[in-house]
This record gives structure tokens, sequence and C-alpha cells, in this order.
């Protein structure tokens, strides 16, 4: 499956700074939407010579409650907090852990021109994430508060954020919620994806 992401990322400096996002939430909706909570497992990939990263490509398997899906996102354009990109998804159904997916990946060989046969795992993300489903105008929406940890060269970093992602409708109403909770939670954007964080703690 082939999308358009749409999403804007708030940053998170504290746990009192979801409780704010959550409560500018409830006051534009009126009610807060009901939570779901899901264990989110990462491995981000590259070859030998990181021509992925080079080239501002992302390639990931992610494991959700034991199902494992392979997903490809092309360069990220990050505007005050609101990112765009293009991103493919590619479900592995007879992968049970992420050695297996890996060796589907590397059988495939090439992916929108992407090799796969020199693949390996460079870094891990493991997210705690709470997801909020709503719509707002025309605007379907999906919000995430991301507790998380980074695994990237032998060190560890806890991390927290705050993801808007339009699912479907305008991003004109998209915009106009991201507005009304940047403004009543005071939160700022997010200056700094997940990803480009583990490449600096790469380069240290």
């Amino acid at each position: 499956m082939t999308l358009v992401e749409r999403e804007f990322k708030w940053a998170v400096n504290s746990e009192p700074d979801f409780e704010r996002f959550l409560s500018a939430l409830k006051s534009v909706l009126g009610v807060l939407p009901a939570q779901k909570t899901v264990q989110i497992s990462d491995s981000y990939l590259d070859n030998s010579g990181g021509t992925l990263a080079a080239e501002k490509v992302a390639l990931r398997i992610r494991q959700v409650d034991g199902s494992f899906e392979a997903t490809l996102k092309t360069r990220t354009r990050l505007e005050g907090g609101l990112a765009r990109r293009k991103e493919l998804t590619l479900p592995l159904p007879s992968a049970h852990s992420t050695d297996q997916a890996l060796a589907l990946l590397k059988e495939k060989q090439k992916w929108e021109g992407v090799k796969l046969t020199d693949l390996r795992v460079k870094f891990e993300i493991k997210n705690n994430r709470t997801l909020y489903e709503f719509c707002y105008g025309s605007a379907e929406c999906e919000a995430a508060l991301d507790r998380y940890t980074i695994y990237a060269a032998e060190k560890e970093l806890p991390c927290r954020e705050i993801e808007l992602e339009l699912k479907g409708g305008e991003e004109k109403d998209f915009m106009q919620i991201v507005s009304f909770l940047t403004q009543q939670s005071g939160l700022s954007p997010a200056q700094k994806s997940k990803v480009a964080t583990a490449e600096s703690m790469l380069k240290k």
C-alpha cells in the first residue's frame, strides 16, 4: 500500500506535557476520545554502505502485537512541525521474528528501486504508544502519545513525542485543529524526528 503520510509532531519534555495536550484536545472536541495502547518495536535498516541514510530514505521492520510489516519512507519534509513523505507498506504475514522478516525482505531483492540484498539492523526503537482517533470537520485524525526508547550504538535514549496524523479528509481542517491544539496546550512543534535523533546517536 502506498500513501502520502501527513502528520504534525510536538516536542514533549515531561509527562505533564501529555496532560496539557489531552486537556487541549478535550477542550476542542468537548469530550476525550477512547484510548488504545499498543506496543511497537521498530528495527531500522540500511546497507553496509549507509546508502539509505545518505539518501534520506527510511526502511524499517515493525512488529505490533506479533504481526510484522516493512515500511519504506521517502525523504521527509518537515515544515513547522508538519511532516510530509511518501510511505509504502509491505505486510509480512509469514514472519514470526525480526530475523525472519529481514530474510523475507532480502528474498524480495528490490523494492521501489531500493536494493534489499545487503541489509542490516542499524538501530531499534521500542515504543509504548497511546492512540486517540477522532474527526474534526472533514479531517480524520489519529493522535499518538509516544513514550519510546531508542537503542543505537550500544546506547539507550528514553524520549517522548506527540504525533497527530491526518488519515483522511481535508488538510485545511487538519491544520486548523493543529493550530488550536498548539495554542491551547502551549507545546512547541518538534524540530527533530525519531529517526534523525537515532542517526545523531550513531555519529557520536
